[in-house]
């Protein structure tokens, strides 16, 4: 483990547990109470925020001469719901914890830009050698809901503004130390309380003041208002207590927009003075869920209000690292990307301050060039692993099911884990291990955990709820409508969404892609199987197939099983397309145009055809090269079935009963082959692989494959018993 110790004296602290990727706090492992978890899988990302948070270097730390005041990004650290955002903030504020640092939560409510900078200067504030505010605490006090001045009368209207500063000072060197707790404690690290109006607010942070409010600092604080803006301090601040009782949208942008600048002035002053605060750390902000409640909005202010600072006075930038994290891409104005997102993502594990420089262009044309945006990373197989061992000695067993079922999804990982380990020791553990997502969720009874019938939620309903929050339910029917296809853009240029309103079918590959569900597609091979190897089958050259599959952005295996779970679900005489429906629209859809025979083979199968596509699948045993077809069969058997998994009955002996019932003339004619077809079919779910040391579809895959290359001539037939090694040698 690399030692993070920063320099002179300030820890960069570096606790890790393995239980962290959901937990945001806890005992053991050796660290402390209320000592956030470190995650699996974000060094990159740490590295990333202590590099952007130290301003500069000696000599002797590996020749860095930075600038002090060099640009800093505004890291966006994006992650589909559950994949540990929030925990990952908390430790990053931790870990910078001896220097000033802040945070705010915007799911907490919304907020005007300058009520959220106020809450900023003040947790900013508490440390030792925490900035102070003098020009935010002025203007905070020209806001204060409760202040009225009378503009027709000037003079009043100073000398009111006059004394409720006197009143504020007073405030603020009086508060007894249980107010002040109060509004520390209002004021927690994610700012998920509201506080008190600006007159409190303002009393706090002149309270870091104290007695020297009339000092240099404080005069500066006050004559800021002035300045270069041709008018009195004092009067400045009347025409701004005015604004500040404007709902005119012009009037709030500016009374926001200069309490904004009045923060980043401090900011900036406070880091020139000598032996400045915290001059050899930025000041971190952590902002959690920034796409609700005005997030975006009040980072893209901040960012305008920066680049007019460093235009208007010199100097390089404010010293305010921000990292904020979003469950949408949509909320990020960063660099154009071409894809269905829009936005280009940088991936955790590359990560860095060199990368986000090379991003930015020569000459930008806005400030989106300052936005970095990285995905966090979901977790290994190792890592599964990991983490099932600290719940269940077990537990790491159920690893291959686990991760393949949530491909590594952190909130679905750990749900998953706890329910398996609720399993795993039992006589009939493979039978119910194979029910895993009909089982109830774990932990104690909830709302969040009962149906709207009233019955308890299974695991798979629970898991669908949580990962799509906050979707409109007639989105959510169109994406389960959706799952159908084999890629989102296929589905929605078809024919299957008729009937839903066009805004639907407008917005939902956007909606989707901006949610970070659509990921590319992967190669379906022995390796996705239970063989070994992944990606071996030729793209190009004599045995490639003649017609591949196109690259295109599909759904996240693991929400595609959930959807297709409510696409089953549906009766035939619903609003909307059930799974026969929606599966026979595609295929026409598919079949009526040129390349797309691969994709209409796939929808037949979903539909149990199962006859025809045997059929087809023998005529390219002899017109196809062998890798070629072996293309075109793991293509093909790719499809989603309706019922994808019998807990009562071991996937082999399903796998015969299908081909049976399905394909009666072909197990007669071509019973190798239409074995081989519908095991691979089932084999697409890893539940049908159990138990996972030997999984039983693996013997009939390569049974059937060895049978096949019995009645192929001799170079075809070796493609064959090599592709029947890999599920005999390699079994997962």
């Amino acid at each position: 483990m690399v030692n993070l110790r920063a320099e002179s004296g300030t820890s960069w602290h570096h606790e890790c547990s393995p239980c962290g990727v959901i937990t945001f706090e806890g005992r053991g492992n050796g660290s402390v109470p209320d000592t956030p978890r470190r995650l699996l899988g974000v060094e990159a990302i740490e590295d990333l925020v202590r590099d952007c948070w130290v301003r500069a270097r000696t000599p002797a730390q590996q020749g860095d001469f930075r600038r002090p005041d060099r640009e800093l990004p505004v890291i966006a650290l994006l992650g589909r719901h559950g994949s540990g955002k929030t925990s990952l903030l908390r430790h990053l504020a931790h870990r910078a914890s001896t220097a000033p640092q802040a945070g705010h939560d915007f799911a907490a409510g919304a907020l005007r830009p300058h009520e959220v900078v106020a809450r900023l200067a003040f947790r900013l504030s508490l440390t030792p050698k925490g900035p102070r505010f003098p020009r935010l605490t002025h203007g905070l006090v020209a806001v204060d809901p409760d202040l009225r001045l009378d503009v027709a009368s000037p003079d009043r209207a100073r000398r009111e503004l006059e004394k409720r500063m006197r009143e504020a000072r007073a405030r603020g060197a009086g508060l007894v130390a249980d107010a002040l707790s109060e509004g520390v404690g209002l004021l927690n690290d994610l700012g998920v309380i509201p506080v008190p109006g600006a007159g409190l607010m303002a009393a706090l942070l002149l309270r870091g003041l104290g007695p020297r409010l009339l000092n240099a600092s404080s005069r500066a604080g006050l004559e800021w208002y002035g300045g270069d803006r041709g008018q009195p301090a004092l009067d400045a601040l009347v025409a701004l207590n005015e604004r500040s009782r404007s709902e005119q949208p012009a009037d709030m942008h500016r009374v926001d927009r200069l309490l904004c600048e009045a923060f980043l002035a401090d900011l900036r002053a406070a880091y020139r003075r000598p032996g400045g605060a915290g001059r050899e750390r930025n000041c971190l902000v952590v902002l959690d869920n920034i796409d609700r409640g005005g997030g975006a909005r009040f980072l893209a202010l901040l960012l305008e209000v920066r680049e007019s600072l460093i235009q208007r006075e010199g100097g390089g930038c404010d010293p305010l690292l921000a990292v904020a994290t979003s469950s949408t891409a949509r909320a990020v104005p960063g660099p154009f990307d071409p894809g269905p997102a829009g936005l280009r993502i940088s991936d955790a594990h590359r990560a860095s301050y060199a990368d986000w420089r090379s991003g930015v262009p020569q000459s930008p044309a806005d400030a989106s060039w300052w936005w970095y945006a990285v995905q966090l990373p979901d977790l290994t197989a190792g890592q599964v692993s990991r983490l099932a061992a600290a719940i269940d000695p077990q537990l790491p067993e159920a690893t291959p099911l686990v991760h393949r079922l949530t491909y590594g999804h952190p909130w679905s990982v750990l749900r998953m884990q706890r329910a398996a380990a609720r399993m795993i020791d039992q006589p009939d553990a493979d039978e119910r291990l194979r029910g895993i997502l009909d089982s109830g969720p774990v932990g104690p009874e909830s709302t969040a955990t009962r149906s709207a019938a009233g019955g308890r939620l299974t695991l798979r309903q629970e898991s669908l709820r949580y990962l799509l929050q906050d979707m409109e339910a007639e989105q959510l029917a169109a994406l389960a409508t959706c799952a159908a296809s084999r890629d989102i853009e296929s589905a929605v240029n078809s024919t299957l969404l008729t009937g839903f309103p066009d805004r639907i079918r407008e917005t939902l590959l956007e909606e989707t892609a901006g949610r970070l569900w659509l990921v590319p597609s992967l190669t379906e091979d022995a390796g996705t199987r239970g063989g070994r190897g992944c990606g071996y089958l030729p793209t190009d050259g004599r045995t490639a197939h003649p017609q591949p599959l196109p690259e295109a952005l599909v759904l996240q295996p693991w929400l595609w099983l959930l959807l297709l779970r409510e696409l089953a679900d549906r009766g035939p005489d619903g609003p909307y397309p059930d799974w026969d429906a929606a599966h026979q629209r595609l295929h026409d859809w598919h079949a009526g145009r040129e390349g797309h025979q691969l994709s209409a083979l796939s929808h037949q199968l979903s539909l149990g055809q199962v006859e025809s596509v045997v059929a087809h699948l023998e005529d390219g045993l002899s017109s196809l090269p062998t890798e070629a077809w072996l293309y075109e069969l793991y293509a093909v058997t790719a499809a989603p079935m309706r019922d994808p998994v019998d807990a009562s009955v071991s996937a082999s002996h399903r796998a015969d009963r299908l081909a049976r019932r399905l394909a009666p003339e072909a197990f007669r004619r071509h019973r190798a082959l239409a074995l081989l077809v519908t095991a691979l079919w089932l084999a697409v779910d890893p539940r049908n692989r159990l138990p996972s040391a030997r999984p039983d579809l693996n013997f009939t895959i390569s049974a059937s494959f060895r049978d096949l290359a019995l009645h192929t001539p001799d170079a075809n037939g070796a493609v064959l018993r090599s592709e029947a090694a890999r599920y005999e040698s390699h079994p997962i």
